[in-house]
């Protein structure tokens, strides 16, 4: 079965703040993709063979609290990544918190662009 989510599109008001922010918190380098004379900031996969998501900043699309939840996988400790958040200038919304016995756990945070996100892992 393959992944529910198949790509992602984060909206940012500044390219580079987002960049620092997502590459201080998750610990890896987002690749800079030419898409038809368009550069997308990139995710990479966990196989780093390709790609997950990207960070865009257009007008079709706005950083904010009322669009789609996306969960990002944790991988790995889950109350380290929420440190690395805060400490790079996001905002923890929801603690850690179990989501079922034996179905892990998420956490709400906003980034530094103001979009308000989750984490799903251990």
């Amino acid at each position: 079965m393959a992944e529910m989510v198949s790509w992602f599109e984060i909206p940012v008001e500044n390219i580079e703040r987002a960049r620092k922010f997502y590459e201080a918190i998750f610990d890896f380098k987002i690749v800079d993709l030419d898409v038809g004379g368009e550069i997308y900031p990139c995710f990479p996969n966990r196989d780093e063979d390709g790609f997950s998501g990207a960070l865009v900043q257009n007008e079709v699309i706005k950083p904010g609290k009322s669009g789609p939840l996306v969960y990002l996988n944790s991988y790995g400790d889950m109350d380290l990544l929420l440190q690395k958040i805060a400490a790079s200038g996001g905002t923890i919304i929801q603690q850690k918190k179990e989501v079922a016995p034996g179905f892990g756990f998420f956490a709400f945070f906003e980034d530094t662009e103001g979009n308000f996100l989750a984490l799903q892992g251990e």
